[in-house]
């Protein structure tokens, strides 16, 4: 076993984590800048493995790179930004059909306590709860649908359009739009009807595609 390799994989898996999960709760937000070297000393490694996350992120389209090897997150239309959600709303609604005869109790459990995580955000204005949550929620369906590649690609969707609905949610949107009851889908798995809670996911997530279409 190459030791050194797998460590250097490791590293640059950790950063790619947490680089993503800032696009997908708005930590990084539309035409922020990245900068290997200040990356690398807040990890404390070495370019390498931070160039590599960044590398990554650029290829599912969240980061885009310049000539002068920072990388930024992309500035898109209102259009653009529509028809994300719109894609996004279409492959989740997909995975909730799927996950909802796989979901275990637990799993359901699990629903609730990111759902009433969300309901308390929402009370208090945390914008950041709200949306880690809400993020917690729809990945565990990409997770239950038994379909990788279907779970991969929505989850990429969700960190492109994440500093999208960040900015939507925080700065453009009145509080009262963030209401959004996922207790319903919620009951739609525990009867086991699966195209109802294709439905309502769908609709949840076209919340988007619906606002930056009114832009």
């Amino acid at each position: 076993m190459d030791v050194d390799r797998n460590t250097k994989e490791n590293l640059g898996q950790k950063i790619y984590d947490d680089l993503r999960l800032r696009l997908i709760v708005g930590d990084l937000g539309p035409d922020d800048t990245l900068s290997i070297r200040t990356l690398a000393e807040e990890f404390g490694v070495s370019a390498m493995p931070v160039r590599e996350a960044l590398k990554r992120l650029e290829f599912e389209k969240a980061l885009t790179g310049s000539a002068k090897r920072a990388y930024r997150v992309p500035v898109i239309t209102p259009k653009a930004a529509a028809d994300l959600f719109f894609v996004r709303a279409t492959l989740e609604g997909a995975a909730a059909e799927l996950a909802v005869g796989r979901l275990t109790q637990a799993d359901r459990n699990r629903l609730a306590v990111y759902s009433d995580a969300m309901d308390a955000a929402w009370e208090n204005g945390s914008v950041r709860d709200f949306l880690l949550n809400n993020f917690r929620f729809h990945s565990l369906f990409y997770r239950g649908s038994g379909n990788l590649d279907l779970g991969e690609l929505a989850e990429t969707l969700y960190a492109r359009s994440g500093p999208w609905l960040a900015r939507a949610i925080r700065d453009l949107s009145d509080k009262a739009d963030w209401a959004s009851d996922h207790h319903d889908i919620i009951r739609a798995c525990e009867a086991g009807d699966s195209a109802r809670a294709r439905q309502l996911i769908e609709e949840d997530v076209n919340w988007g595609t619906a606002f930056f279409r009114r832009m």
